[in-house]
Order: structure tokens, then sequence, then C-alpha cells
């Protein structure tokens, strides 16, 4: 009787234990190096902290064919090795516009019609999903969160007003459509060209410059900075806010001349120059101005006057990275000179001329970098951020790829090489 009550006793201890250890295995321990209870990875997940996502990178290329096509190439590192789009990605007509979303790239252009369509990261894989079209060519976007969009298409020539189109980017519709005259001037025959477009709060900023009516894209009167003001979400036109210290904010078809820093000010930057585009050159310097966080105006007691600060250089490109800094790409021209019209539109020159520096906002001091080679530039300036690193573009006739750029440090190095004519775009997405 002894033995058999030793045998239950035993019995008993060891059901228990196996059912201590599948009660063990239904919790989330968070530190013990197995993947358990309810977490997704190895103690991350579930009622653990989030797993970290994985990055995956791509560049928009343009690929030395003949014509030429632009490639959506996927590549595993953008800080070395070569991005090639020969049988990798998926292949774009020319002409094409690549946009960074927070979790989709989206790619349109002059040659789609223009039809814009998404991509996204499925199972590890980039995947095309669906598209929509605009029955105007796109200017200005800006991704206001994960669901939505907003982009504004504009006639090159005339008076015909502005379409703005309110984007869904999860269906990839648009919601509903605004049409605006804002920055036209009939009697002067001036047409407001959108330039860029930066949605923050209820307020929606549109920058934009004057050209001439009959489509030439010349300058007669550009001698202001200009901003049209709506409500947002309502589109609802506010006002203009103008400013004399320097000239019509940035340039035609770039994405980033309304920059937002993480306090919510939004910096802007005029180049004033012939290589933009601009004829004849305004007489103001190319400069900076700022729109503070909870204001609608330009900050009276903030200016760059970028030429001064410089020694004369001009911006043609600026990008707002992290702590007060930015990087910018820069060039130095005569005005009288016919050649440098349009100059910094030429991506695989052979007398490629701009350059690049890291600006400090707050403190108004210009260090250039000589070591970064000299670009033709081009019509979008690809770009990517991650922390205070900037992946930028650099590309001329003898050389395409990718230069870091870290504004705590102040250096810069080479990254990946591109096989092809140049970068359009430098785009993550996470999964």
């Amino acid at each position: 009787m002894k033995s058999l009550n030793l045998f239950y006793f035993f019995a008993f201890i060891t059901v228990l234990a196996a059912c201590n250890k599948d009660d063990d295995m239904d919790i989330a321990t968070c530190g013990d190096g197995i993947q358990n209870g309810d977490e997704q990875g190895v103690d991350c997940g579930g009622s653990c902290d989030p797993c970290p996502q994985e990055t995956f990178y791509f560049v928009g290329v343009e690929a030395a064919t003949d014509p030429a096509t632009d490639v959506l190439s996927p590549t595993n590192s953008i800080e070395s090795g070569t991005v090639s789009p020969i049988g990798n990605g998926f292949e774009q007509p020319a002409w094409m516009t690549f946009m960074q979303g927070p979790d989709q790239i989206l790619v349109g252009g002059y040659t789609s019609a223009p039809e814009f369509f998404s991509y996204e990261v499925v199972n590890g894989e980039l995947t095309r999903g669906s598209s929509f079209f605009t029955d105007l060519a796109i200017y200005a976007f800006d991704f206001v969160d994960e669901s939505t969009a907003v982009m504004i298409g504009s006639a090159r020539e005339g008076f015909a007003e502005k379409k703005i189109y309110h984007v869904n980017t999860d269906d990839m519709s648009i919601m509903n459509t605004v049409v605006s005259d804002f920055g036209n001037v009939e009697a002067d025959s001036l047409l407001g060209f959108p330039i860029d477009v930066k949605v923050r709060g209820n307020k929606m900023f549109v920058a934009y410059y004057n050209i001439h009516a009959r489509g030439d894209f010349s300058t007669p009167s550009a001698n202001e900075a200009k901003v049209a003001v709506f409500d947002y979400p309502s589109f609802t036109f506010n006002k203009i806010i103008t400013d004399s210290r320097t000239a019509n904010i940035g340039r035609y078809y770039s994405s980033n001349a309304l920059e937002m820093d993480e306090d919510g000010n939004i910096y802007t930057y005029s180049p004033s120059s012939l290589a933009c585009g601009y004829t004849p050159v305004p007489a103001n310097n190319s400069g900076i101005l700022r729109i503070n966080n909870g204001s609608s105006e330009f900050d009276a007691n903030y200016f760059i006057d970028f030429e001064d600060i410089s020694g004369g250089y001009k911006i043609n490109d600026l990008f707002y990275v992290a702590d007060g800094k930015a990087v910018v790409r820069v060039l130095q021209e005569d005005e009288t000179n016919p050649i440098f019209l349009w100059a910094s539109y030429a991506p695989t020159s052979a007398a490629a001329f701009m350059e690049v520096g890291i600006l400090d906002l707050n403190t108004q001091s210009f260090t250039l970098l000589p070591n970064v080679p000299k670009s033709g530039g081009g019509w979008n300036a690809a770009h990517l951020v991650e922390g205070s690193k900037l992946y930028l573009g650099v590309s001329n006739e003898a050389y395409a790829g990718i230069y870091i750029i870290d504004v705590e440090n102040g250096t810069a190095v080479e990254g990946a090489k591109i096989e092809g004519n140049y970068a359009k775009g430098i785009l993550s997405l996470k999964e």
C-alpha cells in the first residue's frame, strides 16, 4: 500500500510539472532567447516590445538604354556595391518621378498619362499594386499620413485653374478634387506654377513661382517669395503670403522647397539663378525664409542671405536632415552667360558645376564638402534621410552614384555606385 501511494505521488508531481511547462509555453517571457507565448519573434512582438522591422532599399535608375527607360530597382545596400537596373526591378517609361511615402512608393510622370502606381513590400518582395489617373500633370505632392496624400496639377501655359487632388493611398483613389487659380496674375500675363506643397496640421502651404503665361517658362516678375495658404482638409483658400527679402521659391519640378524640421517649422529656399531657369534672374539674392510652427506668415526675424554667407553660392536644392542642419546643393554662375540657362538640369553633363555642403539653419553657417564630385543636377533630386545622414544621388558624364552625408559629423563618403545614367530616387520601405 505504501508503494502504491508513492507511485501516485510521483505521477501527480510529473503531471503537475508538465502542466506548468505547458503554461510557461503560453507566457511571453521577453528575455529568454526563445519565441514563446504570443511573441511574433524571439522576445519581441505580442506582449513584448515590437519586433524591429526590416528595411528594404530601392533606387529609381535612369538606365543607359536607347531610348532611356526608368527602373525601380531593389538593392541590398545603398552604402556599398553597385545598384544595377539590368533585369532587376520594375521597368517604367522614361521621365518618371519616384515618390517616397510612409509605407509605399508612388511612381508616375510625364509619359504615364499621367498614371500613378503604388509599390509596397509584401513578404519581403517589392510588389506593384493598383493605380489612379489625374487629368493634369502633377508638379507638387505631399504625403499627409500613411493613408493620405495631396497632389497639385497645373497646365504649363495660359490661366487655366490648377487642381488639388486629395488621394487615398490605401486604395489608390482620388477622394475629391478642388480647383484653384491661386498665383495667377492675368493683368501681367503671369501663371502661378506650383513647386511644392506641405500639409501641417489644419493648414496647407503651396510654394509657387510666376512664369509667363505664354509657356516659355520665363520669369519676368520673380523678385519676391510667395506661398499660397489653404485650410486642410477643406482646401479653402486663405491668402497669399509674400516676402521681398528674397526671390520666388524653389525651382521647376523640385519637391524640397518646403522642408519641415522636428519642431514643425517650415523652411523655404529661393535659387534666384539662371541655372534653375529664372530668366531674367531676380535682383534679390538666393535666400532662406522660415514659417514658424503655429504661424501662417513668414518669420520677419528670420532670413538667411545665402549668397552673402557662402561667398557667392546659390542654392539649387535644400534637404532638411536633423538638429537644425540641412544639406544644400549649390552652384556659382555667370548670370550674363546664356550657357548657364537651365544648366542645373543636366545629370550627365560633361561640365558639371554643382557642389554640396552642410548648412546650419540656426547659426546660419555654411560648410562646403569638397570631396563630393561635382554634379550636373536633374529634375528630381534623389535623396533619402535616415537619422543624421542624407543619401544623395550624384552624377555627371563620368560618374553616377550615392554619397552619404552625415550632418552631425560633417562628413561625406561614397556609397553605392549606379550602373546607369543617374539615380532619380533613393527610397526605403519597412516590413
